[in-house]
């Protein structure tokens, strides 16, 4: 006569470096870690619990998906983040695309991760070190960011700094002739020209500030 085991919790408690994350140690000596809501979803409340293969399946993939969201809030706590940069991080945990999109959608809804948050906060940033809006909307397009969250952002944040471009365009200028005294005219202006133009300056604003800038200096 053959007899089965069943496949029972073992040890149920809490993450100490995750509160609200659980550790699960299985009768046959698995380990998972899953969120508090899916403890009461399957019924997983204490030790002795007996684990049918639904649950089973169930809590392995919980495990998988709290994994892949813990490490994301790890890679935001480090810095802004875009949706886009998150998924080509945890694509290197080999996870399925359809998992880190789940994932990535549990931390949209709590609120962790926006596009758009990062859209505005960044926009806000680059224009203040300098950057013309050219060069921001491509950063922010490159970072994955929506185009239409790009325009948005990048309006708002022109607008709310009350952004001139000209003005800007002028500043940077001035501050980066102090490294050229040395250069002779026409290098100066050429690498001046240069430095305006990978700022995403339009050439021809770069080319009369240059000019303007450097005529000041003579």
């Amino acid at each position: 006569m053959t007899h089965t085991t069943t496949l029972h919790i073992k040890e149920l408690r809490e993450s100490p470096r995750r509160p609200g994350r659980y550790l699960l140690s299985l009768s046959d000596g698995q380990h998972l870690v899953v969120g508090i809501s899916v403890l009461a979803d399957t019924g997983v409340t204490r030790a002795l619990v007996p684990v049918s293969p639904e649950m089973l399946e169930r809590l392995r993939h919980e495990h998988v998906i709290t994994d892949l969201a813990d490490r994301a809030v790890d890679y935001l706590a480090r810095g802004r983040r875009t949706r886009r940069e998150l998924e080509l991080r945890l694509r290197k945990r080999q996870a399925a695309p359809a998992q880190i999109g789940e994932a990535l959608d549990r931390l949209e809804q709590s609120g962790q991760l926006s596009d758009e948050s990062v859209a505005h906060a960044e926009a806000a940033s680059r224009l203040r070190r300098g950057e013309a809006p050219a060069r921001v909307t491509q950063q922010l397009r490159r970072k994955g960011v929506a185009g239409s969250t790009v325009r948005e952002a990048v309006a708002g944040a022109m607008q709310d700094d009350g952004f001139d471009e000209e003005g800007a365009c002028r500043a940077v200028a001035q501050k980066r002739i102090r490294s050229l005294k040395a250069e002779e005219a026409v290098a100066a202006e050429r690498k001046l020209l240069g430095f305006l133009l990978r700022r995403g300056y339009s050439g021809g604003i770069a080319r009369r500030i240059a000019r303007e800038v450097l005529r000041s200096r003579e």
